[in-house]
């Protein structure tokens, strides 16, 4: 996406089916059978058409043994930056009054990741020097409003958005009238 870019890509939900169907070893028709849908909807999903409910979708993911984020997963290569705008994401679950669920990213992970809760004071900024070959940074903005970037790029996240990218090179958090609070996930890859 382009920097400042708000829009929502649509999730690959067809490829992550069918790929996680192969690497589980099930047919269309054990899919079907088991996650108790029609083959033909199953067959629909994985080209691409059909509007599944969160119900079938679950369904999926339950016979899948996955998380139901997985459908939703998009592959990111290393050089990868990504935006997700909560105004853009696209509902889970929703009880009129109670509470609402909005899937902002899922994704699978090998090595080791920690989670920080970083608060910037009024007018603050904190700078990082990379954190190594193949690690990964996502920072979701609690509070606040907050830029996010290297020299290359920066992005200005309101509460509730999500930015990924590669945390390999310098890069900054800036509070942006008044103070910040942010989640960052610190993701490494596996050790020799």
């Amino acid at each position: 996406m382009s920097a400042g870019s708000t829009g929502w890509s649509e999730p690959p939900l067809a490829g992550n089916i069918r790929r996680w169907r192969e690497r589980r070893g099930l047919s269309l028709s054990a899919l079907a059978r088991d996650a108790e849908i029609s083959k033909s909807t199953v067959s629909e999903l994985e080209r691409g058409i059909g509007n599944p409910s969160l119900d079938t979708l679950g369904a999926i993911a339950r016979t899948l043994r996955i998380p139901i984020a997985f459908l939703f997963n998009e592959a990111q290569g290393p050089a990868d930056v990504d935006i997700r705008r909560l105004s853009d994401a696209p509902v889970l679950s929703h009880v009129e009054g109670e509470s609402i669920a909005q899937l902002l990213s899922g994704w699978t992970a090998r090595g080791e990741a920690e989670l920080s809760v970083v608060t910037v004071a009024a007018d603050g900024r904190i700078d990082a020097r990379g954190d190594g070959s193949g690690a990964v940074k996502r920072v979701v903005c609690v509070e606040g409003v907050v830029e996010v970037g290297t020299t290359a790029r920066s992005d200005l996240l309101m509460q509730g958005d999500l930015i990924t990218f590669p945390s390999d090179q310098s890069h900054f958090l800036r509070s942006v009238n008044g103070a910040t609070r942010v989640l960052v996930i610190e993701q490494y890859p596996p050790s020799a």
